[in-house]
């Protein structure tokens, strides 16, 4: 007779060749390893192993993967195979001799028959209601329900004072232990001790000395929620929590220590690591002077007597302080606050200037002299080009050949003229176009506190004449000159003040002045001034403008002899004519960069340092005294500390250069 094998058979087989079975003692034990196993083959050798019956929703579906080297009982086994339920979405809930499979998101919805199982799982899905003794159970479940699985469920039944959950019964035992935390016993409750004499900032550090057990670190985590003493340091009271026992033991120790002090106040010195102590004391006086006026109306014994009072010590640098308890504390707070490392900022300010000036001329001068004429002479006499023909007459007249000299200085300069019977006649001819361009770039660079003014000089300082005399009023003779010296050149004032979001406000003063070209009408110096005074908001790192000028000036002046100076073409040998035209653009720019602390403030300053040691590189490349660097080179930099090692700034060119470079006649340096 032959026999047949069905398929579950094979199935069945191949299976029992992965659970390969160990006997421990007389406890038949599995190693379960399965790989992309379908999970209804996997229930049922779970149920041949365990003895138990399932029944399958058509829903439960897809493969399993275990892998596991320690050999397990059927208890065990059965634990594995909730917690792989659980991994792919499903819920095993023990029924009426049987076991259903089901979606997790339903499982809460069946009922359960925990009787059928030799042991209750960890991961067995099951239902629970929690009584909840003292506190509100409604209160309760917004505390717990982040704690319950998204498919499990929590409710809570006010007039039972319940809690209702559905979850694992291992999360239900640990939800069960923080009810039994937060569900004090009636009899803890809140007392509130106003001291009479003693700080209540002190009494606490004593409590917590004599009560380690229910105060201290020790048995902090434990009776954390149970007992507490929080000081209300406002009006001098503290507040215990805690059972009828514990509130009574620390009233007792309160009433023995809350007792009037050897001396009235405290006295203490607070150094200042980055406020300056002066004006430290200045601002608290007015503080303290408001926090003991506030202490008094509330009633306070210990605060009714002698007021705050605070010295500064400006050698060190420090406060000394002495007050009551309260307000030396609240002032401790407030220095702390205000002593802090003030941010500085780096102002970089560039003044571009660009001009153009373009000056043409052209004159005729005629002389004519006849000395056995009725007109013994005449001269046309025109000054915009050059010399006048007056001056030149003058230096021919007194034989001075250098002012002759003089009236061929720029463009020019043509003289004819003829002597003949008695009568001389000469014509001076000049033409002059000169163009001049500039173009100036000042780049003044300062880095200044918070709300701290500071300011930048860079030019000269000159002298001006404001008086003088040379005899008194009655004759005699007493000379005497008085000056006064102004500073010329490119002048930087600014006060920046921080604000939320890195933004700098720049209070601004920024002046330009120069020494102007000599005019006739001027007995001294004419000085140029040119001055932006302005508030801005700039971001840190931010390049604005703070103002600019453009100026055009043209100027045409014509002397001419009148009548002949008008007649066409031929007018020209009668007249001079100057076209001048001077055009400048000035825009001024500036840079804020926050500096919050001294890493930054030593990027900034190596950045500097380097940039100046690079160009003094490449000045000595230009002169020859280094040869030229090959693209990509790269010589060692010095450090900032150099520069106050005794050693010029060459000197650590030189350093850097070992010997390879040559000077201009190609000689090693």
């Amino acid at each position: 007779m032959k026999r047949f094998i069905s398929v579950s058979h094979i199935v069945i087989l191949s299976f029992l060749f992965m659970f390969s079975q160990a006997v421990w003692s007389e406890e038949q034990t599995w190693k379960v390893n399965l790989k992309d196993a379908d999970i209804r083959a996997f229930v049922t050798q779970v149920s041949d192993i365990t003895g138990y019956s399932f029944v399958i929703d058509p829903r439960v579906k897809g493969k399993v993967t275990v892998i596991s080297n320690a050999p397990m009982g059927r208890d065990a086994v059965y634990e594995m195979f909730l917690s792989v339920l659980q991994v792919h979405g499903f819920s095993a809930i023990p029924s009426e001799g049987v076991i259903k499979i089901v979606q997790q998101n339903e499982a809460k919805q069946s009922a359960t028959n925990l009787r059928m199982l030799s042991r209750v799982p960890a991961e067995q899905l099951v239902t629970r209601v929690i009584q909840v003794k003292n506190a509100n159970a409604l209160e309760l479940v917004p505390i717990l329900r982040p704690m319950v699985a998204k498919y499990g469920h929590l409710a809570g039944v006010a007039a039972a004072n319940a809690l209702i959950i559905s979850d694992h019964i291992s999360n239900i035992k640990r939800i069960s232990g923080i009810i039994d935390e937060l569900d004090s016993p009636s009899q803890y409750g809140l007392e509130v001790i106003q001291l009479e004499e003693a700080w209540v900032g002190d009494m606490v550090k004593l409590l917590e000395e004599l009560a380690p057990a229910e105060l201290g670190k020790a048995g902090a985590k434990a009776s954390a929620k149970k007992f507490s003493v929080v000081a209300d340091e406002r009006s001098n009271r503290l507040i215990v929590k805690g059972d009828e026992n514990f509130r009574n033991k620390i009233r007792k120790l309160i009433d023995k220590l809350d007792q009037p002090a050897a001396t009235s106040g405290t006295t203490k010195v607070v150094r200042l690591k980055h406020a300056d102590a002066k004006e430290m004391a200045e601002l608290l006086k007015g503080i303290m002077g408001d926090i003991s006026s506030e202490s008094k109306e509330q009633g306070s014994k210990k605060n009714s007597g002698a007021a705050a009072t605070v010295y500064a010590d400006e050698g060190i640098n420090a406060l000394v302080i002495r007050a009551e308890p309260s307000v030396l504390q609240e002032t401790e707070e407030i220095i702390r606050q205000l002593d802090v490392r003030r941010a500085q900022v780096l102002i970089e300010a560039a003044i571009v200037e660009i001009g153009d000036e373009n000056t043409k001329g052209l004159g005729v001068q005629w002389a004519l002299f006849d000395a056995g004429g009725t007109i013994p002479g005449a001269i046309t006499n025109f000054g915009e080009v050059g010399l006048s023909a007056a001056g030149v007459l003058g230096a021919i007249a007194a034989d001075d050949p250098a002012a002759v000299s003089g009236v061929a200085q720029g463009g020019l300069t043509l003289g004819v003229g003829q002597e003949s019977g008695g009568t001389s006649w000469g014509a001076l001819i000049q033409a002059l176009d000169s163009n001049t361009d500039a173009n100036l770039l000042s780049t003044p660079k300062i880095i200044t506190m918070d709300n701290q003014e500071s300011s930048i000089i860079v030019g000269q300082n000159i002298p001006i004449k404001t008086g003088e005399s040379t005899t008194a009023g009655d004759g005699t003779s007493n000379p005497f000159t008085t000056i006064t010296r102004e500073d010329i050149g490119v002048k930087l004032v600014v006060t920046p003040s921080i604000s939320e979001g890195d933004l700098v406000r720049l209070e601004i003063t920024q002046e330009i002045s120069s020494i102007a070209d000599s005019v006739q009408v001027a007995s001294d110096i004419v000085t140029q001034k040119r001055e932006i005074k302005t508030n801005v908001l700039a971001d840190d790192g931010e390049t604005i403008v703070l103002g600019g000028l453009i100026t055009e000036d043209y100027r045409v002046k014509v002397s001419k002899v009148p009548l002949l100076g008008d007649i066409p073409w031929l007018g020209a040998l009668f007249r001079s004519t100057e076209n001048k035209r001077e055009k400048r653009n000035l825009l001024i720019f500036l840079r804020p960069t926050i500096l919050r602390d001294k890493t930054k403030t030593k990027e900034i300053t190596e950045e500097k340092f380097h940039a100046l040691w690079e160009l003094n590189l490449d000045i000595k490349e230009d002169r020859g005294r280094i040869r030229e660097r090959s693209e990509g080179e790269i010589i060692p930099r010095p450090s900032v500390d150099s520069l106050f090692n005794g050693n010029r700034l060459n000197d650590t060119v030189d350093d850097n250069d070992e010997g390879e470079y040559e000077d201009e006649n190609g000689e090693k340096d």
